[in-house]
């Protein structure tokens, strides 16, 4: 029997238990077995591992087919949550940017690092030089890094300006920027608050939303590959109308980050 029909009390209790099994075995897999496979054999087991992690947490993957390229691509996606991340492991593998804090959390941090995450300092204008660098390294490499250029969460509705300081390494290596878009719903196919990780909200607060929740869809969808033909400005323009485009909403005038976010142009498709 699904989740969905204990109560959420229960349901929390179950599943945050299997969520602390799940974390000794990415412990595991990633201190013991990782050193011994090959990157193409641990990319596998990073993106199986994270879509096991939603189905512990209740979470249904609805993800489009990321786009085939031939080398690197620099992805840039509308952030939400932390759950974001093993939203888009499950569907790509990618090296994320993240915020040097995460580093630092008990667990999830030394996965993220295993994992190949890159952490940037937001508050050292010259830690982004350093992040370009590693960026630009694994591109060259065919590697996908991804990074959220709104620069902060918000609560799914809407979204803010995309932030262009790291879409540099794209334009200087000529690899193609993917747009993509996510957003979570109920079981009945309406907006769900739930994930999102804003506020003053702490992760364990967080998490307990999300699994008391009955179970969550999550989508993820993906646009038309840009070529970084422009200034890394336009890109960066081009790159939020597309996001914005996949989640239906309506580009006036930007908005810096930090401001209210948009509203709908419409119900999401």
């Amino acid at each position: 029997m699904s989740l969905a029909y204990f109560p959420a009390p229960l349901r929390r209790v179950l599943r945050i238990s299997l969520l602390a099994l799940h974390l000794v075995w990415g412990v595991i897999l990633a201190g013991l077995i990782f050193p011994l496979l090959n990157p193409a054999q641990r990319d596998r087991r990073i993106m199986a591992w994270a879509r096991r992690l939603l189905r512990v947490l209740g979470v249904r993957l609805k993800a489009d087919v990321a786009p085939r390229l031939p080398g690197g691509a620099l992805l840039v996606c509308n952030h939400v949550s932390w759950l974001d991340i093993y939203l888009i492991y499950a569907a790509q593998r990618v090296h994320f940017v993240s915020k040097a804090e995460v580093r630092n959390w008990p667990v999830a941090g030394w996965l993220a690092h295993k994992t190949g995450t890159l952490f940037i300092e937001r508050g050292r204008r010259a830690d982004t030089a350093r992040i370009n660098t590693e960026m630009r390294a694994l591109m060259q490499s065919g590697a996908w890094v991804a990074v959220f250029p709104e620069g902060t969460t918000g609560d799914g509705k809407g979204l803010r300006r995309f932030m262009p300081s790291l879409l540099q390494p794209a334009v200087e290596l000529n690899c193609p920027i993917v747009p993509a878009a996510l957003r979570y719903r109920t079981l009945d196919g309406e907006y769900s608050a739930a994930p999102a990780y804003i506020d003053d909200l702490s992760m364990w607060q967080s998490l307990k939303q999300i699994v008391s929740e009955p179970g969550l869809i999550a989508e993820l969808h993906f646009a038309e590959p840009i070529l970084p033909n422009g200034h890394r400005r336009e890109l960066a323009a081009q790159a939020e109308t597309a996001t914005a485009g996949l989640l239906g909403l309506r580009i006036s005038e930007a908005e810096p980050a930090g401001t209210a976010p948009r509203t709908p142009a419409g119900p999401p498709a």
